[in-house]
């Protein structure tokens, strides 16, 4: 019979969220992925200047905001038919590389490592909540010190973004055409510096730390692997003159690969606290989540640094807990690679806005790979106001709810994961940290008629 236990909370972990799971015979039998946080993000928008949407969205989240003004930038010049620059496109995917490289600095030192790293017991924000540290002393002690480091580079990362776009987070460059304002020589230099040093740190301490976590833990390469499905809706590509710098618009399945199809995109909402009518309802039966499911061709897949590095061939070790984990960082190089392509390219100077003009009726989408994965806006305009506006984050991808029978990615990934030890679950939260979910979780494990423990989980 399964063990009834509550892991309650799971931190290290962006927004709220709880995980309802069966454990029998030490492993994860079933899961439900439960989003506590209703955002309603979409309804706020209505009625509103279509302008509005780039800044407003940011709000959705303060550490991909980004993000959502690249996503609804794009939907924006859809719906008014403006094709921006190739300047404009350098320093907008400039200004959100920025923030691919500090969430990933943040995501694997912050978040990730403690997990396999003893941390100082005398430290106030970590108090370790099991005894699965596996390092050696003197490597152990060396990781500690790399993780303090990392500190400095993630903030230097948003200070390239603040000098692009005025602020970190919750930038005022992005915009439709490109960014707001012309880039000048002494800021392409004071970000090519601080550049270097993040490349330097990267190459010199974060990849040999993710591999040396890889060997001491190589277990965590069979586990966590879920479906298999892969998908990315492009991210630095199609460049007129530079080509695809990244990886282009694609899916795996199945062993295959082929081009994405964005018109087999759709979102069921059969166990999401919605009705018939899209309102909230916490008093549906049957549904557990605010989180709906988004699923491509009726299939649920997985999206973020794994799914790049896979689609784009840099990285084909397996799709795993640790292969996710690895896949971030490789992809924290790549993102330096491609920023000193763009920031050699770049034209002082060039100025890129204009005056525009909101159409009676139009409608938009903006698909755009993002830190954590695929992110889609799309709107309607109605009376030069917005009308509709729907937002599919890429945690709603890895981290939907079951529809038609089928778990969601994060849920399935959870299937069939050992658990050692009820009282210190510690390879739940593994798991569930290798997709940098923007939630915070907290994990539940039923059984009938036993008592259910809280623990927390740090």
């Amino acid at each position: 019979m399964a063990e009834k236990i509550t892991i309650n909370p799971v931190t290290r972990i962006s927004g709220f969220m709880e995980i309802d799971a069966d454990i029998g015979e030490q492993s994860v039998v079933d899961v439900k992925m439960r989003g506590l946080m209703f955002r309603g993000f979409e309804k706020m928008l209505q009625g509103r200047n279509p302008f509005d949407a780039v800044y407003f969205t940011q709000r959705i989240c303060g550490i991909c905001s980004t993000a959502h003004s690249m996503a609804s930038a794009l939907a924006l010049e859809e719906a008014l038919n403006i094709v921006p620059s190739e300047q404009g496109r350098y320093l907008r995917d400039l200004l959100h590389a920025c923030e691919f490289l500090q969430n990933h600095l943040r995501h694997f030192y912050q978040f990730t490592l403690p997990d396999y790293v003893k941390l100082p017991e005398d430290y106030p924000l970590f108090k370790a909540d099991h005894n699965d540290y596996r390092l050696p002393k003197d490597i152990n002690d060396k990781m500690v010190n790399d993780y303090f480091e990392s500190l400095r580079f993630s903030r230097d990362a948003h200070q390239m973004l603040a000098i692009l776009g005025g602020k970190a987070p919750h930038n005022h460059g992005i915009f439709i055409g490109g960014i707001t304002s012309p880039i000048s020589a002494d800021k392409i230099i004071s970000i090519k510096s601080i550049l270097y040093n993040i490349g330097q740190f990267i190459a010199e301490k974060m990849i040999p730390d993710v591999y040396t976590i890889g060997t001491y833990y190589p277990e965590y390469y069979h586990m966590g692997g879920g479906y298999g499905n892969l998908l990315t809706y492009g991210s630095f590509n199609h460049y007129k003159n530079l080509g695809t710098l990244y990886v282009d618009p694609l899916v795996y399945t199945n062993g295959q690969t082929a081009p994405f199809d964005p018109a087999l995109i759709t979102q069921e909402d059969e166990y999401a606290w919605f009705n018939e009518n899209n309102e909230p309802d916490r008093n549906k039966s049957l549904a557990y989540s605010w989180i709906k499911a988004p699923r491509y061709n009726d299939a649920p897949y997985e999206v973020g640094p794994l799914a790049r590095q896979w689609l784009s061939g840099e990285y084909r070790n397996g799709i795993s807990a640790m292969d996710r984990t690895i896949a971030r960082v490789l992809e924290a190089k790549k993102i330096v690679e491609i920023m000193q392509t763009l920031i050699d390219n770049l034209i002082p100077g060039v100025s890129m806005q204009k005056e525009y003009t909101i159409p009676v009726q139009a409608s938009g989408k903006g698909l755009v790979d993002t830190t954590r994965g695929s992110l889609g806006h799309w709107l309607y305009i109605e009376n030069s106001a917005i009308a509709f506006y729907q937002i599919i984050t890429p945690s709603a991808w890895n981290l939907s709810t079951q529809t038609n029978g089928m778990k969601g990615t994060g849920e399935q990934a959870l299937i069939g994961a050992p658990v050692k030890d009820v009282a210190a679950p510690v390879e739940i939260g593994r798991i569930i940290r290798s997709f940098d979910p923007c939630v915070s979780c907290a994990t539940h494990v039923y059984s009938d008629g036993k008592h259910m423990n809280t623990i927390q989980v740090v």
